[in-house]
């Protein structure tokens, strides 16, 4: 714009005429004679060319003072500012209280109002004198404002002013809101939303394990990494990419997974996900996860345990709808969720796991080929009575199992199959040995030193290239079965042997226990208790079961198990016998002696074991 010193004054004003002058120092003062132009050519830019209607004379005039009472009175600070030293040449009174600046204030805005230049506001006025364009900084704090000088949050916008229209850039316009009431109101409600978030994600966390079982034979390593919440624009989308979500900006669902030591060396390994989102999921989650554990201390076997947990889904509160929907507050019974159940032996080293409607596990064999456990497949849990099959598979020394859920593969725009074969070829060649590199404060593992099983884990979760912004949970289990070498492989034996005959296969077996246990080095009163045991449980399977009848002794690094199994199905328990009974006192003795103990179905017999911790002895 450009500024004629002779053009007519009175044109603008505080509602009142205020008369030119000049400050000290030659400063411009607030009112110049040539604004009363500027405000007739501010008044063209506004309004455009004038329709003949209202065409009369004098009316350029009338506009402009119109204008600058509408400007004077508006409740938003505002100001005019022209050339490069960003001059004020007009401030209505909103601005002059806001800034406590004197009826009289003249010169540049730097000396006037020193919060602009430091909060970068002059540099984005020079951004808009170069550009032409309009700035808006949404979210301006000061620490003093308005006649209080309290702190408050500003919206402020700089628009470029040209005059003529396809002339170059003289002035700007600024506009301030004060923006305090609608940022703390804001405020309030994203931090009750991300204690809601919080709240979540602790439920979440606290029904899955705090901590994985480790067992003797197998190194386990878990993660489970929340959904980011709902897109709340490109602002949310950008604060994802740069990492700058904190965990309350997460969104929880019902993935699960759990590590269940069933005894006699025998381990559970579960994964599951819960249809749905929200705390809702993750309250179905924790129930199905409990009733898994109920069921698995039964030591049922991996079909009929989703054949119960089916059955338990189905009497679950399923979907809860959304308040938009047209069944809002209606909740729909019975629990749609996936899930696969296996149980490794180590004595015979295989895997016996069956799947509802999950995701196969992957098993990387000691070659590097990756074979995916897709047999024992079945429908999803909680759509009514199905029989669900069983697989086994051996694992040799040296393999890893990955059991992992939809989070991790699925994309939006990307082929499942396509995800599934990143997946194993990422699998094929992740790092069994650390990579040198400098500690990650952020890592998984904290200050725990990581083993293979963990590089595998971060390689599957790195190798997959999760966005940050991705929107469903994932829950990841790697197990490791270690080929134990050297001293190490010492510690793991193993000795069995068929007894034959009645009752003085109690007899055989003493001798047999105390042979194997004290060429295993193990301490005096832990064969003496060992041997006991034996006697007493293979003296119950010869009164109370039938042949063939095994005794197997097994050592790890930790414990001692001895285990004794028959050709009959009916399950000992322990009972209080009374002083005239001849029996009920031997699962008794045994479980005085041990430190644990407990009974399994074979198909064809039971099996009764218990265990000894070895560094108790």
């Amino acid at each position: 714009m450009s500024w004629k010193p002779d053009a007519p004054s009175g044109a603008l004003s505080d509602a009142a005429a205020v008369p030119a002058a000049r400050g000290a120092g030659g400063r411009t003062a607030l009112r110049e004679p040539a604004y009363d132009r500027y405000s007739t050519d501010l008044a063209g830019e506004l309004f455009g060319p004038a329709d003949h209607a209202y065409r009369y004379p004098g009316g350029d005039e009338r506009i402009g003072t119109l204008l600058s009472a509408a400007l004077a009175a508006a409740p938003g600070a505002i100001a005019l500012v022209r050339d490069h030293d960003h001059r004020v040449d007009f401030v209505n009174r909103a601005f002059r209280d806001a800034f406590g600046l004197p009826a009289d204030a003249c010169g540049p805005l730097a000396g006037l109002v020193p919060q602009f230049e430091q909060l970068g506001l002059l540099d984005a006025l020079d951004h808009v004198y170069a550009t032409g364009t309009v700035f808006t900084a949404p979210e301006v704090r000061v620490s003093g404002y308005g006649p209080g000088r309290r702190p408050a949050v500003l919206r402020v916008t700089c628009s470029a002013v040209r005059h003529p229209e396809d002339g170059p850039v003289t002035g700007a316009l600024i506009s301030i809101v004060d923006c305090t009431d609608q940022s703390s109101a804001v405020d309030r409600l994203r931090a009750g939303e991300r204690r809601h978030r919080y709240a979540a994600v602790a439920l979440q966390r606290s029904l899955l394990p705090q901590r994985l079982s480790q067992p003797d034979d197998l190194r386990i390593a878990g993660c489970y990494l929340p959904g980011a919440a709902e897109d709340h624009g490109d602002g949310a989308r950008e604060a994802r990419r740069r990492g700058a979500v904190e965990p309350g900006e997460f969104q929880v669902g019902g993935d699960w997974y759990d590590v269940i030591p069933l005894g006699a060396g025998r381990t559970a390994l579960v994964m599951g996900d819960v249809m749905g989102r929200g705390v809702h999921a993750a309250a179905v989650m924790g129930q199905l996860r409990a009733a898994v554990r109920a069921y698995a201390a039964a030591n049922l076997p991996p079909g009929e345990l989703l054949l119960h947990l089916d059955r338990h889904a189905s009497e679950l509160e399923g979907v809860a709808y959304a308040a938009t929907s047209a069944s809002a507050g209606a909740t729909d019974f019975g629990a749609l969720a996936t899930a696969v159940y296996a149980v490794y032996d180590p004595d015979d080293r295989v895997l016996t796991y069956a799947r509802a409607g999950h995701l196969a596990p992957l098993l990387r064999l000691p070659d590097g080929a990756v074979v995916e456990l897709d047999a024992a497949g079945g429908p999803p849990l909680g759509i009514g009575e199905w029989t669900w099959q069983e697989a086994c598979i051996a694992i040799p020394a040296g393999s890893y199992l990955a059991m992992f859920t939809d989070g991790l593969v699925e994309r939006r725009g990307t082929d499942l199959d396509v995800r599934l074969h990143k997946l194993r070829e990422v699998f094929a060649t992740a790092p069994q040995a650390p990579v040198p590199r400098l500690p990650d404060p952020h890592s998984r593992l904290g200050a725990r030193r990581p083993g293979p099983v963990d590089l595998v884990r971060d390689q599957l979760l790195d190798g997959m290239d999760l966005p940050t912004d991705h929107d469903d949970d994932v829950a990841l289990l790697v197990v490791h079965v270690p080929r134990w070498q050297g001293d190490r492989a010492e510690l793991f034996r193993s000795a069995d042997v068929e007894l034959v005959g009645g009752t003085e296969i109690a007899a055989h077996a003493r001798a047999f226990a105390s042979g194997v246990l004290r060429s295993w080095h193990v301490g005096d009163d832990l064969c003496d208790a060992g041997v006991l045991a034996v006697s007493e449980l293979v003296a119950n399977a010869a009164i109370h079961g039938r042949p063939p009848v095994r005794l197997r002794l097994r050592r790890t690094d930790r414990r001692l198990i001895v285990d004794i199994s028959d050709g009959d199905d009916h399950l000992p328990r322990r009972r209080l016998a009374n002083d005239t009974d001849e029996d009920g006192r031997g699962i008794g003795i045994v479980a005085s002696l041990a430190d644990s103990w407990g009974a399994r179905q074979l198909d064809t017999g039971k099996s009764v074991w218990c265990e000894f911790a070895l560094d108790q002895h």
